[in-house]
């Protein structure tokens, strides 16, 4: 039997202490038992590739590579479980393991973007094992592939204040990537995960639509209309904001030459 003796609790009242120890048991057992969780992050083999899908209400899973937490659905405040991990038989060699990193620091919805959260963590945990991402980047840990070569686990996830006072209620984003120790699997594009924590939904939201709109780069960044050709209609859009930040296809701070070559380089239909 699993011992949670080495599981820190957060200083707390001895009520929300318990209810975060049940959040934590009830954690372990849903790694035991298979099932579809809508929203859950579903790593699967794209040839060598791992990719992040989610399921959907009908069951189905649909690539995605940005997914939504909420803080509390518990009980416990600024503490989840969810998104959990949860791939189907067949995805990963037995006997290799699946990991996470984080690839950016922590980040917190100032309500127009999301900017470094300076003096807050966040906690991820599995049983004994756990990182804090605070400023920067850090590897995580890797668990074992069960042995038919799915993978369910639900990680345990706080955010907490480190040297700021933690806001009573907020959004908060964290930037991950999946690594598998089989030899034959790449890691992850980048995803992320923007967690609730106790935002109303009209609030909260426009976090959710931002990182929507801004975190996933753009397939064809030079098809300035989104019409699956660059041409003459992008370059008379791009020479119009010439000298602004409209179209700024390299991230300088201004539309220039560079970014005209560019979108020359790209003529024709996109990829």
């Amino acid at each position: 039997m699993t011992s949670f003796a080495h599981t820190q609790l957060p200083t707390q009242p001895l009520t929300r202490r318990i209810l975060f120890l049940v959040a934590t048991v009830a954690t372990w057992i849903a790694t035991t038992v298979h099932a579809q969780h809508v929203g859950d992050i579903v790593p699967v083999r794209n040839g060598a590739v791992i990719e992040t899908r989610e399921y959907n209400a009908t069951g189905d899973t649909q690539s995605q590579r940005i997914f939504r937490g909420d803080f509390g659905d518990t009980g416990v405040d600024h503490f989840t479980s969810n998104p959990g991990y949860d791939s189907a038989a067949g995805n990963f060699a037995t006997g290799t393991r699946l990991g996470m990193n984080a690839l950016a620091g922590l980040k917190q919805w100032n309500g127009s973007e999301f900017v470094l959260a300076t003096g807050l963590r966040m906690n991820i945990r599995y049983l004994t094992l756990q990182f804090d991402i605070r400023a920067s980047a850090i590897n995580g840990f890797d668990l074992q592939v069960q042995s038919n070569g799915g993978f369910h686990k639900h990680m345990n996830m706080t955010v907490a204040a480190d040297t700021a006072e933690l806001p009573t209620t907020g959004a908060y984003l964290i930037e991950m990537e999946l690594y598998s120790t089989g030899s034959t699997a790449a890691r992850s594009e980048p995803f992320w995960i923007v967690f609730n924590d106790g935002l109303a939904n009209a609030d909260f939201d426009p976090a959710y639509e931002w990182a929507q709109a801004n975190l996933i780069p753009v397939a064809c960044p030079a098809d300035l209309n989104g019409s699956g050709f660059v041409d003459s209609s992008d370059l008379g859009s791009m020479l119009t904001a010439f000298g602004t930040s409209e179209f700024d296809i390299d991230d300088s701070g201004i539309t220039d030459s560079a970014d005209l070559g560019s979108l020359l380089g790209a003529f024709g239909e996109c990829p």
